[in-house]
């Protein structure tokens, strides 16, 4: 099979967005704001990919590695990405270009991250106000083994979640945030790709549908067919603080083909409009990953 080598621009590829905290048809002026960024890691070592013949190649799907909850990135880069995750490349990794005592060149194949816990402050974690610092990061590792396209959403969704009582309540929901279209299929060998972003729970001192870490609509409804910026459509959710226990991480990463529908009355346009247009999927592959931290 021709292997086609990740392209440089891809290697160094970091969208970094805020999902705002809203009501559903007003901004609030308390907003609450959840960076994430997106990139994918620099062409891996030849000697982990040997050649795949067409017969046992890997099935076209999504592929979860790995997902943690870290010690939050502490400060940007001069490009306004966070510090970590930064992976090995070479010469072509600006992020971090060496590592180690002594000091060597970061090589290709390695990654750097904060560092992980099950166990973490309720304190530190509960945001009351619109001020209140992240207290860890969510790290999501997946591999892309699917096909080329030009026409199909790189989606993905954060929620965590608590038994209180007897009832599952929210204490984060970013909504279903739409990077555009998927640049990472078709990719040989496959891209292994990273969403991160430093992450709190609670109320944020907001309350009603979308508030605090419950995140509201942004850059949506779009103005034009198709959006041509990023965008989050509402979780529709209402995040309580959060309380000693157990919590649960669920990411939810898709390739999904949107259709644009044309809305004319001010109701559907949420002050975008009118005209706006409106967005559903049809959801292709799919994965889930899944784990779970405790509050002390």
């Amino acid at each position: 099979m021709k292997k086609i080598p990740l392209l440089l621009v891809l290697a160094s590829l970091a969208v970094a967005f805020f999902v705002c905290g809203q009501p559903a048809l007003a901004q609030n002026s308390a907003q609450s704001k959840i960076p994430f960024q997106i990139k994918v890691m620099p062409p891996r070592p030849p000697e982990a990919f040997p050649e795949i013949s067409i017969e046992g190649a890997t099935p076209t799907n999504l592929y979860g590695l790995s997902q943690t909850f870290t010690a939050p990135s502490p400060s940007n880069n001069s490009d306004g990405s966070p510090i970590w995750p930064c992976f090995g490349s070479n010469s072509t990794n600006p992020d971090c270009p060496t590592i180690g005592n002594p000091m060597i060149t970061f090589p290709s194949g390695g990654v750097a991250v904060g560092s992980p816990a099950y166990s973490w402050s309720l304190a530190n974690c509960n945001q009351t106000s619109n001020t209140s610092p992240a207290c860890g990061g969510t790290e999501t590792f997946y591999e892309d083994d699917t096909p080329a396209t030009t026409t199909d959403d790189l989606l993905y969704t954060l929620t965590a979640t608590q038994i209180q009582g007897s009832v599952v309540k929210y204490i984060l929901d970013t909504g279903t945030i739409d990077f555009l279209t998927n640049p990472f299929g078709g990719n040989s060998p496959p891209a292994v790709i990273v969403v991160s972003g430093n992450t709190g729970f609670g109320t944020m001192g907001i309350t009603g549908v979308n508030n605090g870490n419950c995140s509201g609509d942004a850059n949506y409804p779009s103005a034009t067919d198709p959006n041509t910026s990023l965008f989050v459509i509402a979780a529709n959710k209402t995040c309580v603080a959060p309380i000693s226990g157990l919590v649960t991480l669920t990411a939810t990463t898709e390739i999904a083909t949107p259709k644009y529908t044309k809305q004319t009355l001010a109701s559907k346009c949420l002050g975008v409009g009118p005209p706006c247009y409106t967005v559903t999927y049809t959801k292709k592959y799919s994965i889930s990953q899944k784990w779970n931290i405790y509050l002390n």
